[in-house]
């Protein structure tokens, strides 16, 4: 009797670290499918408005980089069609991220069921991913070669007008600065000028 009783308690103490040990894995499961998708999102959303922007800056430089009227409209509708695209795609990917928070608040939910529903976010977000992408390429397709080295150039004018602005504003600065200097000393200046002038007529007499 007390071998058999041994061996129940025994039992009962391996089946509660197992579970416990378990239910450990889980929680670290889930928290790296939260890290991950996390991630994974900020790197489609930085793509994302990287795209819009790139379709964003044709468009309002179509002059200075010489794009047709067929270009533009094409880019426009590029841009139209990615916006629909982002649109429908943003909200299958949100309600993917609420089903999946559901999920994993409810303990007995399965970790397959868990899963399949991680693989759907994750097929959602990377479809806004590539969509973003190939909206880009399809843009960057329609410059000719003069055009995309018009393109550079706006992009390098832009990056030296931002800079130059930044060092204007601190050159400015340091001038306002010596220019009341060098007021205060040209005032000095003057007085020892008229001073010795002074003396010289004095001198003369």
């Amino acid at each position: 009797m007390m071998k058999r009783q041994w061996v129940v308690v025994l039992g009962g103490v391996a089946c509660l670290v197992a579970a416990t040990f378990l239910s450990g894995l889980a929680d670290e499961a889930q928290g790296r499918m939260m890290h991950d998708q996390m991630h994974g999102g900020h790197d489609q959303e930085e793509q994302d408005d990287h795209s819009a922007h790139y379709l964003k800056h044709l468009l309002k430089h179509a002059k200075e980089i010489g794009l047709t009227p067929e270009q533009i409209s094409k880019v426009k509708a590029l841009q139209l069609d990615f916006k629909r695209s982002e649109a429908r795609l943003e909200a299958d990917a949100k309600v993917a991220k609420l089903e999946l928070q559901a999920l994993m608040e409810d303990e007995q939910t399965d970790l397959t069921a868990i899963q399949a529903k991680v693989d759907q976010l994750k097929k959602a977000e990377a479809a806004c991913l590539f969509t973003a992408i190939k909206s880009k390429r399809t843009a960057m397709a329609l410059l000719t070669p003069d055009q995309r080295e018009k393109d550079r150039a706006v992009h390098e004018q832009m990056k030296s007008g931002a800079q130059h602005g930044d060092g204007m504003g601190g050159m400015m600065g340091g001038m306002g600065g010596g220019g009341m200097s060098g007021g205060g000393h040209g005032g000095s200046g003057g007085g020892d000028h008229a001073g010795g002038a002074q003396g010289g007529g004095q001198h003369q007499h």
